[in-house]
């Protein structure tokens, strides 16, 4: 334990304890999945061709008749931009002179100690700016770019309509394996990618997983369902947050995420996901903007620190360019209740 002046009176000494780290939630749950897969691009931009495939009946004729005739291949070119996110700091010599270093220790402030702060707390910055971009993709088809830097609905683009299933969970007598065999079977009847689903998931908003486990039909299975070892869902772990309940051949997990008041997955909904597909859902990060990154494949977030040439600052830059894809969004299912 250190031994530091007293904070109200000068002339006398405390002991410094532990100190307490209030920490924000660094929610993270659809980066950890790897819902998205990601690729690196060279450019700003990117173009994706679209073959759609035809298959046809083909129909008998008299022997030596020859019209029945083959079809090419439908293909269409799309072009997406990135968006730019950067996110600048910087050290001036009074953030360190005469200041205490952080924690339990009388030991002067350092240099470095401050630049590990900021370079780390930039991390954080980027890790859940790209966790809410994902959720922001999966839950309403638009690319995000809170400041309209571009717009795009991939529904409206590839020409397709999301699918919503009313799960009436206020219902006693409400199948919610049959309302889950309903996303099912969209997903599997509209991925055409020529995969086999692996499996399939729920983004449940922490009052769906709510009414989900309360309903008539599903009390029963959540009661006995074994979870003597999933620390998931008892909320077991330490900084584990979310539940799951795996039910229909769906597993179901509760994610409370949230930025500033906002929740990741919108109150009341959750989103049906396939899982085991190869590029449903893609993330393209772009290079950094600067003439030493210039056509070179992206990184998912670039930082550069500067020592001013007067040495009285030192500058901190980072950046992030990145496109959430939904490149298959029919495969992304909306369920709700609404009773």
């Amino acid at each position: 334990m250190t031994i530091a002046r007293s904070f109200t009176n000068q002339f006398e000494v405390t002991d410094l304890t532990q100190e307490l780290n209030l920490i924000p939630n660094t929610w993270g749950l659809v980066n950890r999945l790897g819902i998205f897969g990601s690729e690196s691009v060279a450019q700003n931009s990117i173009t994706l061709e679209m073959s759609e495939g035809t298959i046809s009946i083909v129909g008998d004729k008299a022997r030596g008749e020859r019209n029945n005739v083959n079809r090419d291949d439908n293909r269409k070119l799309f072009a997406f931009a990135l968006t730019h996110h950067p996110l600048d700091d910087f050290i001036s010599p009074t953030d360190i002179a005469g200041k205490r270093a952080y924690g339990n220790t009388d030991a002067a402030e350092t240099e470095a100690a401050v630049i590990a702060r900021k370079l780390n707390r930039i991390r954080m910055n980027h890790a859940i700016t790209l966790e809410a971009a994902r959720c922001y993709t999966l839950t309403t088809g638009l690319q995000y770019a809170p400041n309209g830097t571009v717009t795009s609905n991939f529904y409206s683009v590839f020409g397709v309509t999301r699918k919503e299933v009313d799960f009436t969970l206020g219902t006693a007598t409400t199948n919610v394996t049959e309302k889950s065999e309903e996303a099912i079977a969209h997903i599997q009847d509209n991925i055409l990618s020529g995969e086999t689903v692996g499996g399939f998931i729920a983004l449940c908003s922490p009052q769906f997983f709510a009414k989900l486990i309360k309903q008539a039909g599903v009390v029963e299975a959540y009661k006995y369902y074994t979870s003597s070892q999933e620390p998931l869902r008892n909320r077991l772990g330490g900084l584990t947050t979310e539940r799951t309940f795996v039910h229909g051949n769906v597993t179901y997990i509760e994610y409370r995420g949230s930025y500033n008041g906002q929740a990741l997955i919108p109150a009341g909904d959750a989103y049906f996901i396939p899982t085991g597909t190869l590029d449903t859902f893609q993330t393209y990060f772009g290079p950094a903007n600067k003439f030493s990154t210039v056509n070179t494949l992206g990184e998912q977030a670039y930082v550069w620190t500067y020592r001013d040439a007067k040495d009285s600052k030192i500058e901190v830059e980072s950046e992030s360019n990145f496109l959430n894809l939904l490149r298959r969004p029919q495969c992304v299912i909306r369920a709700f209740s609404s009773n």
